[in-house]
């Protein structure tokens, strides 16, 4: 979304006093308060916080290696079948898909849009995104900045703005997720829906340190009872063996003692491309256990609700078991 799109949705991220936003070069300025933000790359800098990324490159060729794979490869290999564990990351991307097919009807505040495949399926000029770039330890490419860089527990976006919104993996990396929820619910439009993607309780830790809470099907549902939201649907992306996999593909592939220096990088390597031919077979071979063994909604690594705002008139139905 262009920036002269998001002006009617913003507001001060510590108030809820009308502003009147307007461009004023390489600042986004209010006229009652001569308050400005930072506009850099097309992102609007609620935090001025942008940071200066660590140089790698000086560490040698497998780290500078590492760095542009980084940037480029890993998240789309992580969600893909040459990642085992990676069907769980697809499923989150069809689910979410089919969700926003289906209650998606305005334009969506998209928080944390790390897929930007989901983004360009909403569209650019349909879809308003936020990150908060100061609990990130790898910044995004200059392209890839979202249209706010704003804490996901104090939105500077207006209250009932939106008709539909996502938070992707988001609730781990704030402190306060039931502050997050608050804020969500916020934002939102009476009837409007909420598609959450989290971890779940045995998801790895991750953006270390800013990797606070894993949160469990039931701490998500007494969240969602607090913020008096209806859970419309609940899904499973990673069930029982498919997170048992991606836990084990974390420990072996991904596990930062490689980083001690070029011999270990060089060994990740290695290993790294043995697991791109054979992660397609254990990926085959954790969904037919899956459907073989029954799931009671335990062992999981991956967790998904889409969630309704009353619209004032309706009480919310009693939660889905």
């Amino acid at each position: 979304m262009k920036i002269a799109q998001c002006l009617p949705f913003l507001k001060h991220p510590d108030s809820d006093l009308n502003a009147e936003f307007t461009i004023k070069g390489k600042y986004l300025t209010d006229k009652k308060t001569d308050l400005d933000y930072p506009i850099i790359n097309e992102m609007i800098d609620f935090q001025a916080s942008i940071k200066a990324e660590k140089n790698d490159v000086n560490k040698g060729l497998m780290f500078k290696l590492n760095t542009i794979f980084s940037k480029y490869l890993d998240f789309r290999i992580l969600t893909s079948v040459f990642a085992s564990g990676g069907v769980g990351f697809i499923n989150v991307n069809k689910k979410t898909k089919h969700w926003i097919d289906r209650v998606a009807k305005d334009v969506t505040l998209f928080l944390e849009p790390e897929d930007n495949r989901l983004v360009s399926y909403i569209g650019q000029d349909n879809c308003l995104t936020v990150e908060d770039l100061a609990s990130r330890n790898v910044m995004p490419l200059a392209e890839d900045y979202p249209n706010l860089n704003a804490s996901l527990e104090q939105l500077p976006i207006r209250s009932a703005s939106f008709q539909n919104l996502i938070s992707y993996f988001v609730i781990e990396h704030v402190k306060n997720p039931a502050q997050h929820l608050n804020e969500i619910e916020r934002v939102l439009k009476p009837g409007g829906y909420i598609i959450l993607s989290g971890p779940g309780d045995v998801y790895p830790s991750h953006r270390v340190p800013y990797n606070y809470f894993n949160v469990i099907r039931y701490g998500y549902h007494e969240m969602f009872k607090e913020n008096n939201l209806e859970l419309v649907e609940e899904y499973f992306p990673a069930k029982s063996w498919m997170s048992i996999l991606y836990l084990c593909y974390t420990t072996l592939v991904r596990n930062s003692c490689y980083n001690k220096n070029q011999f270990t990088k060089l060994f990740q390597m290695i290993i790294f491309g043995i697991s791109l031919i054979i992660s397609p077979f254990l990926n085959l071979a954790a969904i037919l256990l899956d459907m073989i063994m029954p799931f009671d909604n335990r062992i999981y690594s991956l967790y998904m609700a889409l969630l309704k705002k009353p619209d004032g008139n309706e009480s919310p139905a009693p939660k889905k078991e």
